[in-house]
């Protein structure tokens, strides 16, 4: 799946996480534009333009893909840095992500569950190294985080409006996009600006997510050096997932 697509495990080298969003801003007063009447991919530019001046955000939602399920919980900075945690199948990670670099970590007991559910060939011994670590990927590209204020991942072309329905209690107008066999909506606000405010996928990977303003700053910071088994491409890791 493309844009509303949850997270996906590569565990041959690296665990790579992937998610979207969308954002619920404050509501439109009475005498708020309507957006109804603005040409769908303008909306959509729009609305991408708006997450992109968003300094601090929530981001939160589930889903399925290849018979996985995920949730996730994180607090968005600027779009790029996020901490917060991703469960598959009840394993929990802690993710935080600056700029292009990932960090996860978890216990030895979450590392082969998810080893496992990747299909992976990790040996008990990396497994045991990993327990209680963060391990280092690169976040940027195709496969990872990429822009988390960008619901439609830099492509808004052939995006179709429809009309204004409630969602979540919330006035918004569906934004809808055909990728891969699966379709995904994203509600942004059918007045004032608008913002995302949830995106859903239907198809072989559904899914269902949410962003609300932030309640305190987010502030990923990260971890200890000496704390890191890092995997990132150019690297030399002696530990193989």
């Amino acid at each position: 799946m493309r844009t509303a697509r949850m997270a996906s495990i590569v565990c041959s080298t690296t665990l790579v996480l992937a998610g979207v969003a969308g954002l619920t801003a404050c509501a439109g007063g009475s005498g708020a534009k309507s957006n109804a009447g603005t040409e769908a991919r303008a909306l959509a530019d729009e609305s991408v333009a708006l997450m992109r001046d968003v300094d601090d955000f929530k981001l939160t939602g589930s889903g399925e893909m290849d018979g996985t399920t995920m949730s996730l919980n994180f607090c968005v900075r600027k779009g790029t840095d996020a901490k917060g945690t991703i469960t598959i199948d009840g394993a929990t990670v802690e993710v935080v992500v600056i700029g292009k670099d990932q960090y996860m970590k978890a216990d030895a007991k979450a590392w082969a569950k998810l080893v496992d559910v990747a299909g992976g060939r990790g040996s008990a011994d990396a497994v045991e190294k990993l327990d209680g670590k963060y391990m280092k990927v690169d976040a940027g590209g195709d496969d990872g985080f990429g822009s988390m204020a960008d619901p439609f991942e830099g492509d808004t072309e052939g995006v179709t409006k429809g009309d204004p329905v409630t969602v979540e209690g919330v006035r918004v107008i569906p934004l809808t996009q055909e990728f891969e066999g699966d379709t995904t909506t994203v509600y942004v606000r059918a007045t004032g600006k608008p913002y995302p405010v949830v995106v859903k996928t239907e198809g072989s990977s559904p899914s269902s997510m949410r962003y609300t303003k932030a309640k305190a700053r987010c502030e990923p910071v990260a971890p200890p050096a000496d704390l890191v088994v890092d995997m990132s491409e150019g690297t030399r890791p002696d530990v193989e997932v």
